[in-house]
């Protein structure tokens, strides 16, 4: 039971670093994009002011909408995260509960032993008293 949590929770922390992998993938096209639009924009046969302003518009498209999929992402991964903690809090509280169980049982388990150990004390103490009156007589 503990080594499937163990193994869930390694499955769970391979699905982080790829979701960070994809974050990195995502600022890096959104670089990439930028670029080249830069690029484009520069090489375009446009008067200079014309160039610097549609520079800045698709310069600031990009920027928004890299933004706005770096926040979904981080919505993304919060909302894993939470579930995730949800599940390993479940986990544990029921490895918890199986512990107290077999706590309960072992206290169950050692009043029978007790409670046969004085019984047999008193069949001995018995047998004995009458293994004496038998020899007596």
């Amino acid at each position: 039971m503990l080594k499937d949590y163990l193994e869930k929770l390694k499955r769970e922390k391979k699905k982080e670093e790829r979701k960070e992998a994809a974050v990195k993938v995502a600022k890096g096209v959104a670089v990439g994009t930028a670029a080249g639009l830069a690029a484009g924009v520069l090489l375009a046969p446009k008067a200079g002011k014309e160039t610097r302003e549609e520079l800045s518009e698709k310069a600031s498209e990009v920027i928004t909408r890299g933004k706005e999929q770096v926040k979904e992402i981080k919505e993304n991964v919060a909302e894993k995260i939470e579930e995730v903690k949800g599940k390993a809090t479940a986990k544990i509280d029921d490895v918890k509960s199986d512990a107290q169980k077999v706590a309960d049982d072992a206290e169950a388990l050692k009043e029978v032993v007790k409670e046969a150990k004085d019984e047999i004390q008193e069949a001995t103490v018995k047998a004995k008293k009458e293994i004496k009156k038998e020899v007596k007589k």
